[in-house]
């Protein structure tokens, strides 16, 4: 099942394996004085490139495109002859490397020599052609790249998603009352230690809710007549301190020039801005772990009113702790087994009223379990059936292969999309690996 999400990650990591084989200094001296050979392997590596260059936007893609999906089982299936083919060759070289310094030993030099190479000779009449093979083969697949709409993905780690903001709708929120009124009375409370600042962070899982909870908290009556001064920012995966101090600027209406404004001047004018005032900022979606960058940037907070907080949301416990006490820490669990199905309610039928209502509630409250009380799945597969009222097309949903599989063409299921998609190029490599062990495995 893991293998079926990590295809693309998988082959890119078998590519490098391919790479790093050709790269060997017994293979390379096999082709030294072999120059058509040569050319036709520098070939084949150009074109492993080439696709190899797209795969991150094909893994993303072949979810909800089939012609993307064939594409990517049928190159799986060509770079796997062509490693066969790599590995017989790597062999060869290994071969002739011990033979060659075993003959340099002994007094049949000569006719050692030419029994060597007339070896390889017939081993390269009958590899080489194989090679050019795969490579004619690869030609095609590269010739498909553009009329599939693939496109080489920024190495960058990048944000799937829009920054979050401090907006939220209170009525289709369920099952948080209590988490929020404990952050709430955290935020109210004087700390015991007499920091002017203190860290809040919240930690759990993606698509748990905690940039909903925060929103929450953020809107409540109580936090806006308590503190003087409210700024959110969403921090995502590249942290970037130049952006989070001009949206903090921005956030508290503070003047700066967007262009030709340094960080160091920025930073001025944020700690000048918050100095004195008692202030609540929400650092939203944090996943950077130097300390040395938070060290800077709480440096500049500091100046801050006694009283002041900052809420911080992660998915990392590190990270929290890094942040912020141990006590301070508010772990956010799943919702009730009541609330998924009040939270689907609202978002799949809303105040309309539907004819097959009894019989859309038990395949909706089949559906909800195997949500497994995550709110973002929750909500996503809602929200794909509150524009479909007819019973047979929410049985459709409920039979899809779907749940079979950890394949998402429909936004249905996001979490472990979402934290798999969140992953740095070589970290779904890892996972790529990881996945080949069965679960429950022990070590």
């Amino acid at each position: 099942m893991a293998l079926a999400i990590v295809g693309g990650s998988f082959l890119s990591a078998f590519l490098q394996v391919l790479f790093d084989r050709m790269a060997t200094p017994e293979f390379l001296t096999l082709f030294r004085k072999r120059k058509a050979d040569d050319e036709l392997l520098k070939k084949l590596k150009m074109n492993l490139l080439a696709v190899g260059a797209v795969l991150d936007d094909a893994e993303n893609k072949e979810i909800s495109n089939q012609a993307v999906k064939e594409w990517l089982e049928e190159l799986h299936e060509l770079v796997y002859q062509a490693d066969d083919l790599l590995d017989e060759i790597n062999t060869e070289a290994l071969r002739v490397k011990v033979e060659t310094e075993y003959q340099s030993s002994t007094s049949f030099m000569v006719s050692a020599s030419t029994y060597i190479s007339s070896f390889s000779n017939q081993f390269f009449k009958r590899i080489m052609p194989e090679i050019e093979k795969v490579v004619i083969s690869l030609d095609g697949f590269i010739q498909q790249i553009n009329p599939l709409g693939l496109q080489v993905v920024e190495s960058k780690i990048q944000s799937c998603r829009l920054p979050s903001t401090s907006l939220v709708d209170e009525n289709t929120v369920c099952g948080r009352d209590v988490d929020k009124e404990k952050i709430i009375q955290m935020l109210l409370s004087e700390d015991e230690k007499r920091d002017s600042v203190t860290v809040v962070p919240i930690v759990g899982q993606g698509g748990i809710g905690k940039t909903t909870l925060v929103q929450l908290v953020y809107n409540d009556k109580r936090v806006k007549n308590h503190f003087t001064t409210k700024a959110w920012v969403c921090v995502s995966e590249a942290y970037d301190a130049t952006k989070i101090t001009k949206e903090l600027l921005k956030e508290l209406e503070i003047s700066f020039s967007d262009s030709g404004e340094g960080l160091n001047s920025l930073q001025l004018k944020l700690q000048l801005g918050l100095t004195d005032k008692r202030f609540v900022l929400v650092l939203d979606d944090v996943w950077n772990r130097d300390y040395d960058d938070w060290d800077k940037l709480k440096m500049l907070l500091k100046g801050g009113s006694e009283g002041s907080k900052i809420i911080v949301t992660t998915r990392d416990n590190r990270i929290a702790l890094m942040m912020g006490e141990k006590m301070s820490i508010h772990h956010l669990d799943l919702i009730s087994e009541e609330d998924p199905w009040s939270l689907f309610e609202k978002h799949a039928f809303g105040d309309k009223d539907n004819e097959n209502w009894r019989e859309l509630e038990v395949i909706g409250k089949k559906l909800v379990n195997k949500c497994e009380g995550l709110p973002l799945a929750v909500k996503t597969i809602a929200g794909l059936l509150r524009s479909r009222g007819m019973v047979e097309e929410w049985e459709d949903i409920l039979r899809n292969d779907i749940w079979n599989q950890t394949r998402n063409p429909n936004g249905i299921l996001p979490a472990l999309r979402l934290s798999y998609m969140h992953l740095s190029s070589h970290l779904k490599r890892c996972f790529a690996y990881c996945s080949v062990f069965h679960k429950g495995l022990w070590f």
